[in-house]
């Protein structure tokens, strides 16, 4: 494999699916055709809904089928939920669409990671991960702060022709994902063409692999643990963070500025991230999860700096944790399995939204911002003082720095 290819034609993946116009608006859209932000709360929680139930199924697809094939299929998944985003205004189309998108996100999740590592490890470059995966998460980043500039050009495109152009994206990733190298680590033995015996037996023994593993390494579940909480806790912030600001006084076809801000906060905090490798993992789970819970709920400010400040700051702690836990639990995946316990690290993500999102959302509506903001800060720093309170014993060998 060409080590230097592949790398480029990654970041050239994270280029196009980082291009993402509808998501920094995508709840504006939604109250605009007459829904309500409790009933984008229901979709939001669909989503992940969806995203946990396929999670690990996705994952073992990809360790079955190829990390390549796999997102190739995420492409046109994403492309077809963005088309039934523009057929109907019915809320059960809607649903079907975050659904399609959900399983997308779950193709994507776990096999980009397991690409990227198992690549630099079949060059004997494996070290270079945590490096790697900072720039590949800064480009992504960087385009989607990007898009969040077009905010106002997206609002006036309207919802229809802003999620044909996320059709034309989907389209595009695919394309872009042919051009990667299947890796050959750990997968020496697989066959071309698996019959539903073979799937079944596969499925068996990474259901068996998976729950060995998580078994033997309790620290790597505390570490998944804390990073679905976090991430959960963030994400939901920047989702409910488009109506709020609207209603502290921002125009809404400027609510890409504020958003902006808040990108380029993560993207400090991902190019953070590949410097923390001689701090204790503990140390910074403890510290990370603290400052993401305060900076919640402080989010919830009616003052516009305060609260973007806050939310960026949030997001900022977010990327250092969650990049430092990923490298951190890719040394000790096997090539294997690599993808299945990325997707099982995802689903606890997921488990967290489908309960948060709804409840965040119903708290929003029905208390008040500064309620729910306030109540997911708790939850977020009491996780990490929880679970980084007491060191692990009996730990295996590659996590002792928890």
């Amino acid at each position: 494999m060409n080590i230097k290819k592949q790398l480029r034609n990654l970041y050239l993946y994270e280029i196009i699916s980082g291009f993402q116009i509808v998501d920094a608006v995508w709840v504006l859209f939604f109250l605009e055709r007459g829904f309500s932000i409790a009933q984008a709360g229901v979709a939001e929680g669909f989503f992940h809904v969806i995203s946990m139930c396929c999670e690990i199924p996705s994952g073992m697809l990809s360790d079955m089928i190829g990390r390549r094939k796999t997102l190739i299929l995420s492409g046109i998944f994403s492309a077809a939920g963005s088309f039934c985003m523009i057929a109907t205004d019915c809320f059960w189309v809607i649903l079907i669409a975050m659904g399609l998108n959900a399983f997308s996100y779950n193709l994507v999740s776990g096999t980009r990671e397991a690409l990227t590592y198992d690549s630099l490890l079949e060059g004997g470059l494996e070290e270079w991960y945590l490096k790697v995966s900072s720039i590949q998460e800064n480009i992504y980043l960087g385009i989607f702060t990007m898009t969040n500039l077009l905010s106002v050009v997206t609002v006036a495109l309207g919802y229809r022709k802003a999620y044909f152009i996320s059709i034309m994206q989907g389209i595009l990733s695919s394309f872009v994902a042919m051009r990667l190298s299947e890796v050959n680590v750990g997968i020496e033995k697989k066959k071309e063409k698996l019959t539903c015996a073979d799937i079944r037996r596969e499925l068996i023994s990474y259901t068996g692999q998976s729950l060995g593993f998580l078994k033997k390494n309790p620290s790597v579940c505390r570490r998944m643990l804390l990073g679905g909480i976090v991430a959960s806790g963030c994400y939901i912030v920047n989702m409910m963070m488009q109506e709020h600001l609207v209603s502290c006084g921002l125009k809404a076809g400027w609510i890409g500025v504020p958003l902006l801000f808040i990108s380029i906060f993560s993207m400090v905090g991902a190019a953070l991230a590949g410097k923390t490798e001689q701090v204790q993992l503990k140390k910074l789970m403890f510290m990370g999860s603290l400052a993401a819970g305060l900076f919640i709920a402080v989010s919830s400010s009616t003052v516009i700096v305060v609260s973007v400040f806050a939310a960026g700051m949030a997001h900022a702690a977010e990327e250092v944790l969650m990049l430092r836990i990923e490298s951190e639990n890719q040394r000790v995946f096997s090539s294997e399995i690599r993808a299945t316990m990325a997707s099982v690290s995802s689903m606890a993500y997921s488990v967290f939204m489908v309960i948060l999102s709804p409840l965040t959302g119903w708290a929003a509506e029905k208390l008040s911002v500064e309620t729910a903001f306030g109540g997911l800060g708790i939850l977020v720093a009491g996780a990490g003082m929880i679970l980084c309170r007491k060191p692990q014993s009996g730990v295996d060998k590659h996590s002792r720095k928890l």
